[in-house]
């Protein structure tokens, strides 16, 4: 039998599908090792079932520990079974029990009580590994050791709302995984819990990207809410300034977060900003707070991305005119002389506003990414020409939602021919672009296919042997007959533009 070196086989490893890989795992000790590390590369831990107990006594054996990548931790069974354990006690003693103090592990030895105990009578195969595990306290002791034994986890995702408040002996329950292999930390948390996680000990060595979604609806005073924001979760920012190149900022509702931008100390290896705005009235609190994290971040921020959220609020209703002069405000006095990238998403975001933000940033930007609302032919040109009135190239350009027509690609070719990478988002595809989408309700692929006939006749004599573009990417969900389509349209535009190398 011939025997290939281990290079070839993890080459092979690289080409094949994951559901292949896992059929061949007992081939080789290639193939094992590369399922394995797939199996096991993300984890998450949510509800106390059988499938999370067998993960975590899974988990016990160092070898499949350190395959773990990505974790995440919503311990929803927290306040399932703490609800069910209060129903039984309602229904077992009327009279009120006084209420004791206890520590989160005794709470989850007797959650895992409540769920192990209608179970364990049950002589099905697939309750074996929890029948083994002979008391509960076995089971709690197997959760927070798992935790603390996973070196190599580089992304972890923490969402602790709608939950108990964290008290201090959960701490350890949440930190264990902070560890010098860290790179990646999403912590969803409701405010009151920040006082608790984020105290002066909350040290994360080599963390790079930091995001952050905030629920504050349960704290209704404003003083306790700036001093939380200013004596924890500032500060706890601050302590990453070392490494932290990414950072989110994410408001479940419209909160006043502005004490917190103001007092985080410059981050000086942060290149890339998130900022999630809601669009009811309130915001982000005073917009100045914004404009003074940016410009104290104008030396090294290159990536800038906006969003308009709507999660949560009193009524859902968003001000359009309210969330433009808030924006506006925020930006007017920014200069960031380094961004390279902006970013522009959201089905909320109005394209004024979206277009007074490109209009403030564009002289130094070599990429932009405009998508969430539909934008028609007309806003694309307005787009367009703030961006090829300045000096300097475009080489990345990401539209969405469009209608495409011959005369949009026309337009992008002419305003732009030193772009390098495109990528449309499609809502429709028309051989004029103030043709009406045909609909019918008895036929509606059939309509379709005539306007995608008509666009591709229409395209069948343009050139744009002057365009530059290698890499055009093309996301239309509607399209008919897909794959017959998506090779006539590849073909076209291999055709149509020569110096395409990659389409997808």
């Amino acid at each position: 039998m011939v025997t290939f070196p281990n290079e070839i086989w993890l080459q092979i490893v690289e080409y094949l599908p994951v559901q292949v890989l896992q059929d061949l795992m007992s081939l080789n000790s290639v193939f094992f090792q590369a399922a394995m590390d797939y199996r096991y590369r993300q984890i998450s831990f949510a509800y106390l079932d059988n499938r999370m107990l067998r993960s975590l006594a899974r988990l016990k054996d160092p070898s499949v520990a350190k395959r773990v990548r990505i974790l995440h931790l919503y311990p929803a069974f927290l306040k399932e079974a703490l609800d069910r354990e209060r129903e039984k006690q309602c229904i077992s003693s009327p009279t009120p029990t006084p209420v004791h103090r206890r520590s989160l592990r005794h709470k989850l030895t007797d959650i895992a009580n409540l769920l192990l105990e209608p179970k364990l009578t049950h002589k099905h195969p697939r309750l074996r590994l929890i029948q083994s595990l002979k008391r509960t306290e076995d089971i709690v002791q197997l959760l927070l050791d798992v935790l603390s034994g996973l070196p190599n986890v580089t992304d972890y995702y923490v969402t602790w709302c709608g939950l108990p408040s964290i008290s201090e002996t959960a701490v350890p329950f949440l930190s264990t995984v902070f560890q010098p292999n860290l790179r990646k930390l999403s912590l969803e948390l409701s405010l009151e819990n920040m006082r608790t996680l984020l105290t002066p000990a909350f040290r994360v060595e080599n963390l790079e990207e930091l995001q952050l979604t905030i629920h504050s609806e349960n704290i209704q005073s404003v003083w306790e809410r700036e001093f939380i924001l200013s004596t924890h979760l500032a500060p706890a920012i601050s302590r990453l300034r070392s490494t932290l190149r990414s950072l989110t900022i994410q408001s479940w509702e419209p909160a006043d977060l502005s004490p917190m931008l103001w007092e985080i100390t410059c981050l000086p290896a942060l290149e890339e900003l998130v900022i999630a705005v809601p669009v009811e009235s309130t915001h982000l609190g005073d917009p100045e707070g914004l404009t003074h994290f940016l410009n104290a971040h104008r030396a090294t921020l290159r990536t800038l991305r906006l969003r308009a959220t709507q999660f949560g609020g009193r009524g859902f209703t968003p001000d359009a005119v309210s969330f433009d002069t808030w924006v506006r405000g925020a930006m007017q006095g920014v200069r960031l002389p380094k961004l390279r990238e902006l970013d522009i998403s959201s089905g909320h975001f109005p394209i004024d506003t979206s277009h007074f933000c490109l209009r403030h940033f564009v002289s130094s930007i070599t990429s932009l990414s405009l998508t969430g609302c539909y934008r028609s032919y007309d806003d694309v040109h307005e787009a367009l020409n703030l961006v090829s009135d300045r000096d300097g190239p475009l080489f990345r350009l990401r539209l969405g939602l469009v209608s495409l027509s011959p005369q949009l690609l026309d337009l992008i070719s002419s305003q732009l021919p030193g772009l390098i990478r495109l990528e449309l988002v499609v809502k429709y595809i028309l051989p004029h672009p103030f043709d009406s989408p045909i609909f019918s309700s008895q036929h509606p692929d059939d309509q379709a296919v005539i306007q995608v006939d008509a666009f591709l006749s229409e395209m069948e004599n343009r050139r744009y042997s002057f365009w530059e573009l290698s890499h055009l990417s093309l996301l239309a969900d509607f399209l008919p007959s897909r794959c017959h389509y998506e090779d006539l349209l590849e073909k076209m535009f291999r055709r149509c533009i020569p110096s395409i190398k990659a389409f997808s």
